[in-house]
């Protein structure tokens, strides 16, 4: 991996590999760029981009006022030290908010936005209490309980559960509690207009209900977004079910939209 120092200090981690148009991919709280790992297979035909938010993995941390807006600004210095041209955003989960809120900062600087398993609100009773978990979980400095749970959840084969809880056990529990209070209240809804003409896909798993319903909200407000089911898949698409995953994802960069 390599380093480099944002303006606020803040040593960001990141591994790039491949050539071609740039996939830069953000991760959820606590699990780090290793959620990516099976990513790495769309080297093959893009140069991909996965890097460790701060407070996460490698990256060093010092506190945002605005946690959201400060975690962008980040990707931001990140996408122009690499001087990536246009490149293509990917967020999974609450690395949706942060991607999702890169493309509404910076819509003329995007190729394309891609979710899997996104959503511009939290507003379903489920969702809610998976972070209200994750504050209660965090605030107890559970980290290694949580941990557990996701790298169980995540898991391929049994290496990749210890992968996984080993490197999220690097993340400051603080940058983690920061991630889950402010994801918890992200709300973009009334801004989703400002992108509507910008590649969106969005991918969700067909036994995921609790989160495949914001696809609604996303079929009303972006009705040119992309639209995709793995089926039988779950929340955990980039790991658990990352052939399907990758192949959308190939798919729906070969196509004509600008930018593409």
């Amino acid at each position: 991996m390599a380093c480099f120092e944002t303006n606020s200090g803040v040593k960001l981690f990141y591994e790039k590999s491949g050539e071609g148009r740039p996939i830069i991919f953000v991760h959820p709280p606590l699990m780090g760029h290793v959620v990516f790992r099976y990513q790495q297979e769309l080297s093959r035909g893009h140069q991909v981009i996965f890097y460790d938010c701060r407070g996460h993995g490698q990256s060093t941390y010092n506190k945002p006022e605005d946690v959201i807006e400060t975690h962008v600004a980040d990707l931001r210095e990140l996408i122009l030290h690499l001087k990536l041209e246009k490149p293509i955003v990917a967020g999974y989960s609450n690395g949706g908010e942060i991607a999702l809120s890169y493309a509404l900062a910076y819509p003329n600087d995007i190729g394309a936005l891609i979710l899997s398993g996104g959503y511009p609100k939290v507003s379903t009773w489920v969702l809610q209490q998976e972070y209200n978990a994750g504050i209660w979980l965090m605030k107890r400095d559970m980290k290694g309980f949580l941990s557990g749970v996701l790298a169980k959840t995540h898991k391929v084969t049994e290496s990749d559960e210890r992968l996984l809880y080993d490197y999220m056990l690097k993340a400051r529990t603080e940058a983690v509690l920061e991630l889950y209070e402010a994801g918890k209240a992200f709300d973009v809804l009334a801004d989703l207009a400002k992108i509507k003409e910008l590649p969106t896909l969005v991918l969700y798993g067909t036994k995921s209900n609790y989160i495949n319903k914001y696809c609604k909200i996303f079929e009303a407000h972006l009705p040119k977004a992309q639209i995709a089911f793995i089926d039988g898949g779950t929340h955990q698409l980039p790991t658990r079910y990352h052939k399907p995953f990758n192949s959308v994802i190939t798919e729906f960069l070969k196509g004509p939209g600008p930018g593409l």
